[in-house]
């Protein structure tokens, strides 16, 4: 639950709790459902493989995008305030960059998706995953 720290209008403290929420749903989601890709890459019939891993993983780069929206009112606010960590920025870096090189598969420019690229990817998304797990509680008061 929302600790209210008294630093402002607890309406805007709880919409943002709610927005970080919503994110962190989408951001599971999100996982999920590339995980899911992954499964179908190993499959060899007509609906698995690699076309079917592509559509797949397409949409789990929707509901990251979606995510980011949600993400960005509550950043913007901390950083407005003049309460955001540098961790905030750190994440941004690094979040901007895993979207972007999504966006890049996204788009089908084959010439860029090798094993190797799309490991990079990987790691990128699942280390700015975890900071912004790290974020969350942080913020949420379950973490110190």
């Amino acid at each position: 639950m929302l600790k209210w720290k008294g630093r402002g209008n607890l309406v805007v403290e709880m919409i943002i709790y709610n927005l970080r929420t919503i994110s962190l749903g989408l951001q599971i989601g999100a996982l999920l459902i590339f995980v899911l890709s992954l499964v179908v890459l190993k499959k060899k019939s007509k609906k698995g493989g690699i076309t079917g891993h592509g559509k797949i993983a397409t949409g789990g780069y929707v509901l990251a995008l979606l995510s980011v929206l949600f993400m960005l009112y509550s950043a913007y606010n901390l950083i407005v305030t003049g309460h955001a960590p540098s961790v905030i920025y750190i994440h941004g870096f690094f979040g901007t960059i895993a979207m972007a090189l999504g966006f890049i598969f996204v788009i089908n420019r084959w010439s860029w998706k090798t094993l190797k690229n799309m490991r990079i990817q990987l790691a990128l998304w699942i280390l700015t995953f975890i900071g912004g797990i790290l974020l969350y509680l942080t913020f949420t008061g379950k973490l110190s």
